[in-house]
Formats: structure tokens, sequence, C-alpha cells
């Protein structure tokens, strides 16, 4: 239910919502009254226990094929004629795409020519009116298309040939706690009109409608959403013109946007996971420490949501990310979001019709951008890469590693580390590793509170990593002149003539080490494999990497540390290892703590 734009109408403003309600009130007591579905755990169709009811409530029409039939109601008093046949192809051609996008292909509304009705409903016509609109809207044009519709649907969308782009959607008989939704108390109420599930939006929400430039799909959409039981997120820190909390001040989620006109954008990983459109274990649980978790954006690789348990059933933080590509290329702001969602009965405590031992559900499910904002266009809940933020008692950062996958850190308390200069890095989990287990003092002594992370790996550090992982102390190293650029006295020396007895180099045919060089992601292969011990596993080179010519004298170093997951190349498709590239510091940091076994 919403109002977009500043000139269309909606039910939590005006009364619409409160009709809805007491329908849905009827429909969801009168299954429990007649005895039909027994009380049961609400959270137990949901393996991962953050859903109340989600194997009998959205999931009932949000995976597969969903048939909508489409019907014009045509009103008096408004000068716009809705050609049913040209609104339902355009509905095809838009929501189909848009669903199979955002469900990642698990869920294909199909819309269907349904008719024309007319109603003797009169809308206002004064677009200042919309206003003050008591929300008594097209009711009857409701009434004549129940009697119409024949087919069995499993909804329908009514566009009035009044209004702005302004709507309501009805989720229908949802049966909470009985698997398969109504279907094995109440057949009749599986398909419309028995299910009473219905979307009614205005004509601006499919055609151009003065004052506005643009038809409003982003309006039929939001409807769509809360037809399969989708709530509005919203900080409640805002309040409408009369008075009440505005639902509509979240600018990155479909379901919310006060200002969303034309297209849509998509909606929070919590909805996409109540409609079965994020896997139960695609969802990653926090429970202290610290923790790196990778993210995928719609149709990506990694983990849907990640989720902080808050202490009671259906209250937790939900995070997921939400990456520049498909319908997002439009949001304000991509990243990772954060919200507060809460089923307690407390948050739904104004419904005294409502069962009173199950808690919130579907559109009652309280969403909160965290932190929320005063205004409608605040994306603070929303987080880039390289941002930390702090949420409670966690500290968080946005990652994102040399193939652009985002990470999601989460520690509890104020965690700093060792260095000052790493913060929010992707490999910091690593720099800590090799830093406690003495592999690097940090880059500014005296003071080593920095490491450089984005500083060249040289010659020399190489050495001094190398032989602090597996050389042991060379403070009694005496200087052998093993090579004419390494000069006694130099902090690198002892470790580069190290690195020679251990027959980890040779130097160059001119008899240098060139110690200021430096290192290539090649060479680095090679230096890893020998100084860990392990040239005896080298083999036949199998093509791994796109880029790698298997006869080059690095392609086996190369494959044997992708195997021994030391590495896992620079790009996932294809896969690519970039020997060329030279080594920074935060990589090398990685590639030391995983060939130890200690890394991430």
């Amino acid at each position: 239910m919403r109002q977009t734009g500043g000139a269309g109408a909606d039910g939590s403003w005006w009364g619409r919502r409160a009709w809805s309600v007491l329908v849905l009130a009827v429909a969801f007591m009168s299954v429990t009254a007649a005895g039909a579905a027994a009380v049961v755990d609400a959270y137990g169709g949901d393996p991962n226990g953050l859903v109340p009811f989600r194997d009998s409530v959205a999931t009932v029409y949000s995976i597969g094929e969903d048939v909508w039939e489409v019907w014009v109601c045509q009103v008096p008093g408004w000068n716009i004629t809705l050609d049913v046949d040209a609104v339902t192809a355009d509905m095809n051609a838009r929501f189909t795409a848009y669903f199979g996008w955002l469900s990642d292909s698990r869920y294909r509304p199909v819309f269907q020519v349904g008719g024309t009705v007319q109603s003797a409903d009169i809308l206002p016509t004064d677009p200042a009116a919309v206003e003050y609109w008591s929300g008594n809207w097209a009711t009857d044009c409701e009434a004549k298309v129940a009697a119409s519709s024949t087919s069995g649907p499993d909804g329908v969308m009514i566009v009035t040939e009044g209004g702005f782009g302004a709507g309501y959607g009805n989720p229908g008989w949802s049966c909470p706690g009985t698997v398969g939704g109504c279907a094995s108390y109440y057949p009749e109420k599986t398909v419309y009109p028995g299910n009473e599930r219905q979307v009614v939006v205005g004509a601006g929400s499919v055609t151009v409608v003065s004052p506005f430039q643009e038809a409003q799909w982003t309006t039929v959409a939001h409807e769509l959403g809360h037809a399969v039981s989708w709530p509005h997120s919203y900080g409640a820190l805002n309040i409408n013109p009369i008075g009440n909390v505005l639902e509509y001040d979240n600018p990155v989620d479909n379901m919310s946007g006060w200002d969303l006109v034309g297209d849509p954008i998509g909606t929070t990983g919590y909805n996409r996971y109540a409609a079965g459109w994020i896997d139960p274990a695609d969802v990653a649980f926090y429970s202290g420490g610290t923790h790196t978790f990778p993210l995928a954006s719609i149709g990506g690789q990694g983990y849907g949501m990640v989720v902080i348990p808050m202490g009671a059933d259906g209250y937790f933080y939900e995070l997921d990310y939400r990456a520049p590509t498909g319908w997002d290329t439009a949001l304000t702001k991509n990243g990772v979001e954060t919200y507060l969602v809460d089923s307690r009965r407390s948050a739904c405590a104004g419904l005294d019709w409502w069962q009173p031992d199950y808690p919130c559900f579907g559109l009652w499910t309280r969403v909160a951008q965290s932190p929320a904002e005063v205004g409608t266009t605040g994306t603070s809940h929303v987080h880039g890469v390289g941002e930390v933020f702090q949420l409670g008692l966690f500290t968080l950062s946005v990652l994102q590693d040399d193939d652009a996958q985002v990470y999601l850190r989460l520690t509890d308390g104020n965690y700093l580390g060792r260095f000052v200069d790493d913060d929010g890095n992707f490999h910091e989990p690593n720099i800590e590793v090799i830093a406690g287990a003495g592999l690097t003092k940090g880059c500014d002594p005296p003071a080593n509170d920095r490491y450089c992370p984005a500083d060249l790996v040289s010659r020399a550090s190489m050495a001094a990593f190398l032989i602090r992982a597996v050389g042991g102390d060379v403070s009694a190293q005496p200087y052998s002149g093993y090579f004419g650029d390494v000069p006694a006295g130099q902090w690198y020396t002892p470790y580069v003539e190290r690195l020679f007895e251990l027959g980890i180099t040779t130097g160059y045919e001119d008899g240098t080490y060139r110690p200021d060089q430096p290192v290539s992601r090649a060479e680095m292969a090679a230096f890893i494999v020998r100084a860990f011990g392990h040239s005896a596993e080298l083999g036949a080179t199998r093509g791994v990497f796109a880029d790698v010519d298997p006869a080059s004298w690095y392609a086996p170093s190369a494959e044997l540390i992708y195997d021994l997951g030391i590495t896992t190349g620079c790009s996932a498709d294809p896969v690519a290892y970039c020997p060329d590239d030279l080594v920074l510091r935060d990589q090398m940091a990685s590639f030391l703590a995983r060939a130890l076994g200690l890394g991430t």
C-alpha cells in the first residue's frame, strides 16, 4: 500500500489499510476459530527460524508461475481511456523480466486479459484533493471484477481509469501455520475470487497522467510485493502530513521509497528470503568473534544475507548486498544494507484482532533501516566498499578482494588491530596473522604502527618475509657477500644471504639480487613453492589459468599454489593469474598466512 510522488493515495494514510486489515483479520480468524488449522510453531516452517509461517504465507504464490488477471475499471470524472490488452502486454513485458531478475528466476508473474468493468465510484479530479482523500477507493470496482472473473487466476490486477500512481495490494487468505497455505483446508481460497487476492492501482501507474512525466510502474511492482506478503521498510522517525508514522522513507527499497517513480528497483534481502528466493543455506549467522562473510548480490556468489540474532525469535539484524546491476543500477547508493527485523508480538501490538500467541508476519513484520534517519532520501543504512561502521556493540567493515568480490567483516567490540592503516582492508585478518607470527614488524620503525598495505613488495622485503616464516633467527648470520649488490650492514642483507643458503634463490645471472626491485606474481609463486618446501610437488601444468602459458617457467609454481589454496588467482571468470602484476604488501600477507595454514 503506498503513495508515490506526493499525488497518490494509500491506506496507511487515509484508512484504506484499515479496510484491508479488517478483511484479512476476518480471514485469518476464521481459520483459527474454525479449528481447521491447529496452532503450530510459528517458525517451524523456516529452517533458519527467521520468518514466521514462511512455508505457508509468501511462498504459496511466490515460487513458480503466478497468474494475474488484468482488469480495467472505468470510473466517472477522469478523461483517461485504457486498453486492457495493451496494459496486460505492458505488464508481461515489464514484470516478467523484473521479477525474474529479482527472484533469480524463481518467480514468474504471468498477466492475462480479464476484461473491463464500469463503476459508479467517483474518484477525485483535483490532485490537491488526494491529500485529504478518505481512502474509500474503488471498492465497487473490486465487487464488479469479483463478479465477472471466472477463470480462477491466482489474483487480479485492477487498474482504474482514475487515480494517480497510487494503489494497494492484498495477499489474500494465507492460512498461517498450514503447510502449503489454505489448500489442505480451504481449496476454494487458493484462487480468485475465493482467495480475495488483488492489487488495485490508479491509471497513473501504467500510463502518463499529468502532472507526472512517466508512468509509475514502481507502484505496480510495490503492490505485487504486498501480494506476496512483503511489508514496508521504514525507520519510524518521519511523520506524514496528518500526523502518522510515514512508512515510505527508505529510498533503496521498492516497498518503501517516497519519491520512487518510473521503473522499479529491488527490495531487501529479508523480503527475498521470505519469498523463497534466497535459500536457507545461503544465510550466514554471526555468533561472535571476528568473521568475514562473502556477500552475494542478486544472481551472484556468496551469502544472500548475514544475520545477527538479537536474543529473541524473529528479532535480528539483517545485512545484504545490493550491487549496481539490473534494476538496482538506479539506486541512490549501492552497498551493504542494514535492517533491524522484528516479528515479536510487540511489534504489532496494535492489532488486537490478531491471534494473541502468533508473532507478526507478512505485511505486519517490522523492518527498519538501521540507523534510521529523519528525511525520505537518507541512505545511512547503506555502506559502500571500504566503509567501517558500528552496529550496536559490533564493528563491521565492507571489503572487496582483488576479484571484486564483496565481503562483510564483523567483530564484537571496537576492534582496531595492530596497525592503524589497514582498518577495513580485505587482507587485514591475514596481516594480523603474519604480525602475530612475527613475520612483519610494520613499515615505519621505530613506531611500527603502520603496515603500508598498498606498497609494493620488494625483493628485499620478500627475503625478510620468507626467512621469518621458515628460516628462523638471522641475528648471528655472518656476512658472506654472495651478491654484488647486497652489501654488509643493510637491514635486509642477512635475510637475503640466508635465502641463498637455503636454496630459495640464486639471484640473477649477473651475480646480483636486485633488492629494490618489486616482486611480480610470477616470482612470488616460485618463492613460495621453494620456501615452504613444495618443490617436489611440482608437476606437469594443466592450463589452469587463461593468461598463463603452460610452457612458461613459473606456470608449475602458479598452478601448485592455486592447488594448495594459497591463491585463487586474480579473476574468477575466466580463471586468471595476472603473472606480471606486482605484489602488494596486503596481498603478500594473505599469501604467507595461507602458506602457513593460518589464513583466510
